[in-house]
């Protein structure tokens, strides 16, 4: 029997516990029945015992089977205004591990303010577990956009927003959710990584093609050049390591391989700037200054202190990227050489 009080969580808790007990009571004599079940059909007996529990409560005749491409699968209304939700995942394996729903939550259903989440073991011996959504997502893996990974077991300490610092509902309600997660992922990167997928928007499209370089035209080559030179103005320098993130951002953000990069911007010998030679890059700073400064405004700023290995940037991002670009030329340049680019930066 479900008691009555004024804590309507409380009375929604106590129906999904009575339902957990049912699916129990119910698999036991009818495993058969169970075994044959896929997520979907689940989610109808759940939502039938829910239906059928709810009477004499708030929730009488408000619950409501979503299913399809809307989050949680089931909704329990209080009121227009008010309800919650129930994510329903399963499982054949001898597993409590699932994919969850995106982060961006785009397709969550308004007002539902707290999810749990039933999950159901349907294999020998079946089992069923329910926990707080928040509190079994203990990781996100990248598909088509990130989504969280559940597992049933996780303890409070190991759900992914325990290792981000940033709570449940305060994620979700963030303009980026993906921001801090993010962060956290590339505070984890060893050098020369990077992340599948970078974009602060659910949309993001990208062909399903890895591409090679050679194949490119000539013209999205340069065009590629110059992008690359206002996200790592670090081509300037001589460090030898500079070429490893240039080829893990190429994968994750265009699906291109490069198996020569070095080549891709030493090739063709030098250039005469001013009446003095100078290695090929440095052309872009004569040619293309403008649509570099046009990209760079472009950028996410999270992304510019990733790439540029900076702190924070206090000011103009144009002036961050033109003291970067004289901190690694004078690390490469002669006296002479270095006085020209600095006349034509600044």
């Amino acid at each position: 029997m479900i008691i009555a009080h004024n804590d309507n969580f409380g009375i929604f808790n106590e129906i999904i516990n009575a339902t957990l007990k049912k699916l129990h009571e119910d698999s036991k004599t009818r495993q058969s029945y169970y075994l044959s079940r896929g997520g979907t059909n689940l989610e109808k007996d759940v939502f039938e015992f829910i239906k059928e529990l709810s009477h004499d409560t708030v929730f009488n005749g408000n619950i409501e089977l979503i299913s399809g491409q809307k989050f949680p699968d089931i909704v329990a209304y209080v009121n227009k205004n008010k309800a919650y939700g129930i994510e329903v995942k399963t499982t054949s394996q001898e597993k409590w591990k699932s994919t969850g729903s995106s982060i961006f939550e785009g397709t969550r259903v308004e007002n539902v303010e707290k999810i749990i989440l039933l999950f159901g073991k349907l294999a020998d011996p079946i089992q069923f577990k329910c926990k707080k959504y928040e509190e079994c997502l203990y990781d996100v893996a990248i598909t088509h956009s990130p989504r969280y990974l559940i597992d049933m077991d996780t303890t409070p300490e190991n759900t992914i927003f325990s290792k981000v610092g940033v709570d449940y509902d305060t994620l979700r309600n963030l303009d980026n959710p993906f921001q801090p997660i993010k962060q956290y992922f590339r505070s984890h990167l060893k050098d020369g990584e990077d992340l599948w997928w970078i974009e602060n928007s659910e949309e993001t499209i990208r062909g399903p093609t890895i591409k090679l370089w050679g194949n490119l035209s000539s013209e999205e080559k340069n065009e590629l050049r110059i992008v690359a030179l206002a996200y790592f103005p670090s081509l300037l320098s001589n460090n030898g390591k500079k070429y490893s993130q240039i080829a893990t951002w190429l994968v994750s953000k265009f699906g291109l391989v490069n198996h020569a990069l070095r080549d891709t911007f030493t090739a063709g010998g030098q250039i005469e700037i001013k009446g003095i030679k100078f290695p090929r890059i440095f052309e872009h700073l004569v040619n293309d200054l403008k649509i570099i400064y046009n990209k760079i405004e472009s950028i996410d700023t999270d992304d510019l202190i990733y790439y540029w290995g900076v702190d924070s940037i206090a000011q103009n991002v144009v002036n961050t990227w033109k003291a970067q670009c004289l901190t690694h030329s004078k690390e490469t340049l002669t006296e002479q050489q270095f006085k020209v680019i600095n006349k034509i930066l600044k």
